[in-house]
C-alpha cells in the first residue's frame, strides 16, 4: 500500500513539472499595439535594432514575458521584444494622427476618475467657462489654455525626448 501511494504522489509531481516545462506557446495570448509605432525591438533593449513597428491595433502572439517586457510574434512572424505598457488585452478601436498627450499614455482619452487632474488639459469647457468668468480669469491665461490642449508632437519627436531624458522605456531599471 505505502509502494501505491509513493507512486501514485510521483506521478502527480511527475506531471505538475511536465505541465510547467512545456513550450509557453501552448498558452500564447494575442494583444494588440496600444498605440501606433510600438517598436519591436531584437534584443530585450530599447536601443537595440527595431526588426517591426506597430500600428494601433496590429495584434501579436505573446510567447514570454521577462519583467517589463514580453517577447512577442507578429503578425508576418517576427519575433523580438515589446514593453508591456505598450499592449492590451483589448482591441484599441482605430485612430491615427499626431500624438498629443496620449503619446505618453498611449491612449485618446481619459476615465472618468482621471477627469478632475485631466480636466485641466483639456481646455475651458462650457462647464468651466462660467468658473472663469466668476474669477475673473483673464483671456490671455483661458488662450494658453487653449494652445495647451491643441499641442501635439510627432511620435518621432516624443521618442527623442524620452530617450534623452531616460523616460518611459529609456528609463533603465531592469529590462
Amino acid at each position: 500500500m505505502p509502494d501505491r501511494i509513493a507512486r501514485v504522489i510521483f506521478g502527480i509531481v511527475f506531471l505538475t513539472v511536465a505541465t510547467w516545462m512545456l513550450p509557453s506557446s501552448n498558452w500564447a495570448a494575442t494583444l494588440y499595439a496600444k498605440q501606433n509605432d510600438v517598436k519591436v525591438n531584437a534584443e530585450k533593449s530599447p536601443t537595440s535594432a527595431v526588426i517591426a513597428t506597430l500600428a494601433l491595433g496590429d495584434p501579436v502572439t505573446v510567447l514570454a514575458e521577462e519583467g517589463r517586457l514580453a517577447k512577442v510574434k507578429t503578425a508576418t512572424g517576427k519575433t523580438g521584444w515589446v514593453f508591456k505598457f505598450r499592449l492590451t488585452e483589448d482591441k484599441p478601436s482605430m485612430g491615427g494622427g499626431e500624438l498629443g498627450l496620449s503619446g505618453l499614455t498611449g491612449r485618446k482619452t481619459i476615465a472618468a476618475r482621471e477627469s478632475r487632474a485631466g480636466g485641466s488639459i483639456r481646455g475651458l469647457k462650457e462647464s468651466t467657462e462660467q468658473y472663469a468668468n466668476t474669477k475673473n480669469i483673464k483671456q490671455e491665461h483661458r488662450d494658453a489654455v487653449d494652445r495647451m490642449e491643441a499641442f501635439s508632437i510627432p511620435p518621432n519627436e516624443l521618442m527623442q525626448f524620452k530617450k534623452a531624458g531616460n523616460l518611459g522605456e529609456f528609463s533603465g531599471g531592469v529590462q
